[in-house]
């Protein structure tokens, strides 16, 4: 069960770094959405749960390997 849990979890976590596109022949497919070795560091705010702050909210920008 922890396993099947610890690998849902990086699942997740790894879903966030690919987007969806369309190729040649109108497919869809999947592919990265930054260069390998990529980082992301958020400015602009702090993350909160309450509604009010949603202005507030972190911006996430992303680090390509280029520019560390």
């Amino acid at each position: 069960m922890k396993t099947t849990l610890a690998l849902l979890c990086v699942l997740a976590l790894g879903a966030c770094t690919w987007e969806t596109y369309q190729n040649a022949q109108g497919q869809t497919r999947l592919r990265q959405k930054y260069p390998a070795g990529s980082g992301i560091i958020y400015t602009q705010g702090a993350a909160s749960q309450n509604p009010h702050y949603h202005g507030l909210r972190p911006e996430p920008h992303v680090l390509t390997p280029n520019q560390k």
